[in-house]
């Protein structure tokens, strides 16, 4: 949030849908009293739901789920973009918003995603498991949802968890997929910038952060490496997060764990692979380290 509100020069309005909070008041001041934010509103999700699928030691949470029932929380609108919490701006991105959903809004479309895969040789399992018939995947990070038209579909997720959560490797974006195979409209790539930690794990030699931003809005820190776990910081695009992190945190690094162990285990290993080596400041990030593990609460600006 406070990377997309420092970047833009037009006043925004924000909606969350959480688990827990119904107000505003957990985050920072710094983005509760932005000049750029026009509204925040926080809904606690309100479903009982025992049977979300494949979420058994995953990375991810029940929360991304949650985009499926967005229409019974949010006013009406014509659309909303939606943006994954793992996602960070980097360049104003109105200007390509207004553009999208003026064509989205004038087409036959639902919604608009970027496309992930082509139906080819090595991925045809995805298309296959999903039993699609089109030729392409999309991304559900980022979506540009129509939610007039959105509001009218009638789909029973409760039933649809039930009958094809087997299917469901993605969660909910193979979901999404599965129904409307291939009916998107497709979104600029700035929009979505994927990137996938694990892909750089073997790559000494790195891209450098200006060519992977230039040019692009949202940089989506994808899979289950991501930029505040310790793997993920020994990669230099972490410091695209850590660097919006700093202006909401007296922390220089963003540091959890799943299992602290694990995370003793993996900064043990990248100081003999030498991959430690490649990070700034790692005297902060070492005194930061320590403190998560002994989970000392960050304290926000």
């Amino acid at each position: 949030m406070i990377s997309l509100l420092d970047k833009i020069n037009s006043k925004i309005n924000i909606f969350i849908i959480h688990k827990s909070k119904n107000n505003k008041q957990f985050l920072p001041n710094k983005i509760i009293n932005h000049k750029y934010l026009n509204n925040l509103v926080v809904y606690k999700f309100e479903k009982e739901i025992n049977n979300y699928p494949n979420l058994y030691n995953a990375h991810v949470s029940e929360a991304t789920y949650y985009r499926l029932f967005c229409h019974e929380y949010l006013p009406d609108l014509d659309s909303v973009f939606y943006i994954d919490a793992d996602i960070i701006c980097v360049n104003d991105p109105l200007s390509a918003i207004i553009k999208n959903t003026e064509d989205l809004l004038s087409s036959n479309f639902i919604f608009s995603s970027k496309t992930e895969l082509t139906k080819e040789d090595e991925n045809k399992e995805v298309f296959d498991r999903l039993e699609l018939n089109s030729s392409r995947y999309f991304n559900a990070g980022v979506m540009n949802i129509n939610l007039i038209k959105w509001k009218k579909l009638t789909y029973n997720y409760l039933e649809l968890f039930e009958n094809v959560g087997h299917k469901l490797n993605y969660w909910d974006q193979d979901l999404l997929n599965y129904l409307f195979d291939g009916n998107y409209l497709e979104l600029d790539s700035g929009l979505n910038k994927v990137i996938d930690f694990s892909l750089y794990e073997y790559i000494k030699k790195l891209p450098s952060i200006e060519s992977i931003t230039s040019n692009k809005n949202f940089i989506h820190f994808a899979g289950s490496h991501k930029p505040w776990s310790v793997n993920g910081i020994m990669v230099n695009l972490s410091e695209i997060y850590h660097k919006e992190f700093r202006k909401i945190s007296q922390n220089y690094f963003h540091i959890t764990h799943k299992i602290r162990s694990y995370s003793i285990y993996v900064f043990y290993k990248n100081v003999v692979n030498l991959k430690f080596f490649r990070i700034e400041n790692k005297i902060l990030f070492l005194k930061d380290f320590i403190k998560s593990l002994f989970k000392v609460k960050i304290k926000v600006r």
